[in-house]
């Protein structure tokens, strides 16, 4: 149990960025310590970027963590992309309603010219006639059925199993692109609608949606010199990579490991060090994104910000306003129930990152127009570890910012659940001004 009760005022004796880092640096030496991994964290809004890390990046050379240090963010890669595709249906490219082969097929037929090898020209011979009824806005928000290319399996009854995982790990200098994962045994040909978008709309999460997404953004911002970047500040920009080829260690980020227990015998977890794999960014632009948990933390802000640079704020705030009416919106997860606070205080969307050897979520705060990026260089069975550092460093930055005492516990829980449990933040809380 943490506790928490920082007052700021004029007459403080440092000024309350200084308390923000102290007490997050504080949570990145505990939570890197309980988890033996590495931690980074990093906190924006409109008057500040606050940066902290704990923890060992590279167990071989025993190299402690820097705020610098770049993470792979797998799936929190999607943000960027989704918002990039409304910025091209704010500008009439097409819209949420357009049906997608029309946009995709001849996508897909210039590019089998081009590869002998790859031995389909539209979607529907991969997925059949039904895949017309698909919407970019079925891309967007998971619905369009289309299944997914990982292979992840496991439950209660059943000892994890991820045959891509095996394939990747055995073939560590293959990246694979697209084309090959849309057409691999398990996804070719197993189109399914995705009618279930109750409380267990995840079965229907493809990342394989995102793929086809980036596709249509390449086509638009232009094949010869395509970035995923395009629609960012070139400030910011210029510090995020994404991973096209290469391993992690190559794209510059730090050694992650992979302990989960997918293909092990029962009762072992791996302990695999991913960083010269480069099917760690299988999926391209579902999950390749490599940065500082600084820079995601300003990606975040220039997507879901009150001033959002990415895309237009009325098509930022539907990315928000979606999240928020069902679990996962336009692009953007629903998570509230990682905050530990119901009502205003509880409102926070933006999305999870799970990859090979790296867990991660990025969060933006209506109620505190803030941003929290967390990152860890490990990838366990539940994700638990980015949720239970997101729950002490968001109600810690609440406090601080609203003069309040804010209690919480955190009990660990399955990838979908919620563990964080806090005391709840006073309506009527009115934010600190910080010394001057």
């Amino acid at each position: 149990m943490f506790s928490f009760l920082v007052t700021a005022s004029p007459s403080s004796p440092s000024p309350l960025r200084d308390q923000i880092a102290q007490e997050l640096q504080r949570i990145a030496v505990n939570k890197s310590a309980e988890y033996n991994c590495s931690v980074s964290i990093a906190f924006k809004n409109a008057d500040m970027a606050v940066p902290a890390t704990a923890g060992i990046v590279d167990f071989a050379a025993g190299r402690a963590a820097s705020v610098g240090d770049r993470y792979a963010w797998g799936s929190g890669t999607k943000p960027l992309t989704g918002a990039s595709i409304l910025k091209l249906v704010s500008e009439g490219h097409f819209g949420i309603e357009s049906r997608v082969a029309p946009l995709i097929d001849p996508i897909l037929s210039y590019m089998a010219t081009q590869d002998p090898t790859q031995k389909f020209k539209s979607m529907a011979d991969l997925w059949g006639d039904e895949v017309a009824q698909i919407t970019i806005g079925h891309l967007l928000n998971m619905t369009s059925g289309i299944p997914d290319f990982d292979t992840a399996h496991g439950g209660r009854d059943a000892a994890p199993t991820d045959s891509l995982r095996a394939e990747l790990y055995a073939n560590p200098g293959k990246a694979y692109t697209p084309v090959e994962l849309m057409s691999v045994p398990w996804v070719e040909g197993h189109f399914k609608p995705c009618h279930d978008v109750g409380p267990h709309w995840h079965k229907c999460y493809s990342s394989t949606n995102f793929m086809l997404l980036g596709l249509l953004l390449a086509n638009r911002t232009g094949w010869s010199d395509f970035a995923q970047g395009s629609f960012l500040p070139s400030s910011l920009a210029s510090k995020l990579r994404f991973a096209v080829s290469g391993s992690p260690v190559e794209n510059g980020a730090v050694h992650g490991y992979d302990r989960t227990a997918y293909n092990m015998p029962a009762g072992q977890t791996n302990d695999f060090d991913v960083g010269g794999v480069d099917g760690v960014f299988a999926g391209w632009t579902a999950s390749d994104l490599v940065g500082s948990a600084t820079d995601v933390a300003a990606l975040g802000w220039s997507i879901y910000g009150p001033s959002p640079t990415v895309l237009p704020k009325k098509y930022s705030d539907l990315m928000a306003s979606t999240a928020l009416s069902r679990d996962y919106g336009y692009a953007t997860f629903n998570l509230q129930r990682d905050t530990g606070q119901s009502g205003e205080y509880g409102d926070a969307y933006g999305h999870l990152g799970a990859t090979y050897g790296f867990q991660s979520q990025l969060v933006y705060f209506p109620k505190l127009e803030a941003t929290l990026a967390v990152a860890t260089n490990i990838e366990t069975d539940t994700q638990t570890q980015p949720k239970d550092v997101l729950c002490f460093a968001y109600n810690t930055v609440a406090g601080l910012l609203l003069n309040q005492k804010i209690t919480c516990t955190f009990t660990k829980s399955s990838y979908y659940g919620s563990g964080c449990k806090c005391t709840p933040i006073e309506a009527a809380a009115r934010p600190v001004e910080e010394a001057v």
